[in-house]
């Protein structure tokens, strides 16, 4: 049904994700060029202190918080910062972690979403991705991280640190990995204490690949040493299709069975539960085929390539109809993979929380929280079409003649 034919080779790919780095508005971070000191003034603006108590939150059990949780986070997070500038720390993920916006695991849930969209979760940091550690907590259980994608707070015990800049710098510049293509990938391997363990590897980690042969390959699984610094476990691993060695081939049928590999997981707001919200799950699939995506939605649209929908409703489903499977199709908050036309619907595919259903005359919300297909004929929850409300595309197809024109 989609076609095999390859749109972007690798050095298209790379070329993409050099000129998104370029644009300060996607977010995204060349790590292994950043400057490594900082004043404490630049640290206080990432943290976002002036959000805290403007808008009435409550915890998982229906409690507001008032201004002493938001204080107690405040003075938390003030006694953290240096004195003076100071030089940021290399370390490497060696736990998946949740990435937070504080340094908390209390949820903040305005009051119709308790215990379901818990405001303070960021995204999802992937066992394996370096990081930039800026500084940590009095008590060294959380600290504030730089990465790839998005900053946060993370529980300290997930990071090893890398003493040896250089050889972080390698290891973010490694060219040899492998990726995980399955939504969700158990690999169970007997560590060096000889016990056997098993990690979780969501779609789109990335690993160190030292060694392939027909039917396995060795990959590495970062770890900690005797000190608590940054190691690598080789495993040798079946090649079972779940993980790749380098990328997926770019085609339309790649990405709709990478994204149709996660229909039904629950919604996850920012990675809460570990589980992908629309703009994650956008990511992960892209991830695959070595395309670096920024984490929002408000991230996405300044990517390199972003067109813009035409405003006449049936312009734009002309536009829309003649996308290539596997596009990207945003509206204000949200991101969609389109499918293609089937039977006249516009078919798309998104971790969606809620949709409208028609009742009589009115709208009434319908909690889907999960990966879902459907359709841009569908209606919000605030009553407008999905069609009406998209106003950004990302076209694989198109970027060609951006990248010559550019």
């Amino acid at each position: 049904m989609y076609s095999s034919r390859i749109v972007l080779n690798q050095r298209q790919i790379a070329a993409i994700n050099w000129r998104n780095l370029q644009r300060e508005e996607t977010g995204l971070t060349d790590l292994a060029d950043t400057e490594m000191t900082l004043a404490p003034e630049q640290i206080e603006m990432a943290f976002h202190l002036e959000k805290l108590g403007q808008e009435p939150r409550y915890n998982g059990s229906g409690i507001c918080y008032g201004e002493a949780f938001y204080n107690s986070l405040k003075r938390k997070i003030y006694a953290s910062l240096p004195d003076d500038m100071f030089a940021m720390r290399c370390a490497v993920a060696v736990q998946n972690a949740l990435i937070r916006a504080y340094p908390t695991m209390a949820g903040s849930y305005r009051k119709d979403e308790i215990g379901e969209l818990d405001r303070f979760a960021v995204s999802v940091l992937k066992i394996g991705e370096p990081v930039l550690l800026v500084c940590e907590d009095v008590e060294k259980i959380w600290c504030y991280i730089i990465t790839a994608q998005v900053q946060g707070w993370v529980l300290r015990n997930t990071l090893a640190l890398e003493p040896d800049n250089f050889r972080w710098r390698q290891y973010c510049s490694s060219l040899d990995t492998v990726t995980v293509a399955d939504g969700c990938y158990s690999l169970c391997y007997t560590g060096r204490e000889g016990i056997c363990k098993k990690q979780m590897l969501f779609m789109g980690t990335q690993l160190p690949l030292y060694d392939v042969t027909r039917d396995a390959f060795v990959l590495g699984l970062p770890t900690k040493d005797r000190n608590g610094n940054f190691a690598v476990e080789q495993l040798r691993v079946p090649r079972d299709g779940g993980i790749i060695p380098g990328f997926l081939p770019f085609s339309a049928q790649n990405i709709i069975s990478q994204a149709k590999k996660l229909l039904g997981e629950p919604y996850g707001w920012g990675g809460s539960n570990f589980h992908r919200d629309c703009t994650s799950l956008v990511m992960d699939v892209y991830a695959t085929f070595g395309l670096q995506v920024p984490r929002n939605s408000c991230r996405q649209i300044q990517m390199f390539g972003v067109e813009r929908c035409p405003e006449n409703r049936a312009q734009k489903e002309t536009f829309i109809r003649e996308l290539m499977p596997g596009s990207i199709l945003y509206f204000p908050g949200h991101a969609m993979l389109y499918l293609g036309e089937e039977n006249g619907s516009l078919k798309i595919l998104h971790s969606v929380y809620a949709i409208g259903l028609p009742e009589k005359e009115r709208i009434i919300p319908h909690k889907l929280r999960r990966v879902a297909e459907g359709s841009l004929q569908q209606y919000r929850i605030n009553g407008e079409l999905f069609l009406d409300a998209v106003n950004y595309v990302w076209v694989p197809d198109h970027q060609s003649r951006f990248l010559n024109s550019g």
